[in-house]
């Protein structure tokens, strides 16, 4: 009962924050390549070195699949939402213009639980007891909301 409870307010307080908290695989689908294409639920996490962000697309003539080359974007990580850039002088490749023809996968999360700040991990704390006492009701407690508030978007973590 108590380990659902955490998932329980784990998710209310990503929810709340609109940040992954503990590692976790995204897919988005686009129609088209945008200027820039924002990536929700930060931060961005990377795999070793290198940030894990994979674009696919449908060609435009033959209808097959193709993996954008990782030379072939920018990936800001530091930003708050992460985002994906064309290269400066660049072009995005001509796709078939159809319902989800573009996808992207990225991680987000601070990682491991170890490495989520504090704050929030005792908001999730508090979560846990209002969800553990109220049986049922699933709200942040006004405590939680504000430890959230001082690492959401804008802020530093």
């Amino acid at each position: 009962m108590i380990s659902g409870y955490i998932t329980a307010a784990r998710e209310l307080c990503e929810d709340y924050l609109d940040r992954a908290l503990v590692t976790q695989q995204y897919v988005m689908r686009l129609d088209q390549f945008p200027p820039e294409i924002e990536l929700p639920r930060p931060p961005m996490s990377g795999s070793g070195t290198t940030t894990a962000v994979v674009v696919t697309y449908t060609l435009n003539d033959t209808g097959a699949t193709a993996t954008l080359a990782s030379s072939q974007y920018r990936v800001d990580r530091d930003s708050t939402p992460g985002a994906i850039r064309n290269l400066y002088g660049g072009t995005w490749p001509s796709n078939r213009d159809d319902q989800n023809s573009i996808s992207v996968t990225w991680w987000a999360g601070y990682g491991s639980a170890a490495s989520v700040p504090q704050r929030v991990k005792n908001a999730i704390l508090m979560t846990v007891l209002e969800l553990y006492e109220k049986r049922g009701d699933a709200q942040l407690p006004a405590g939680a909301k504000a430890l959230l508030d001082s690492v959401s978007w804008g802020q530093y973590a």
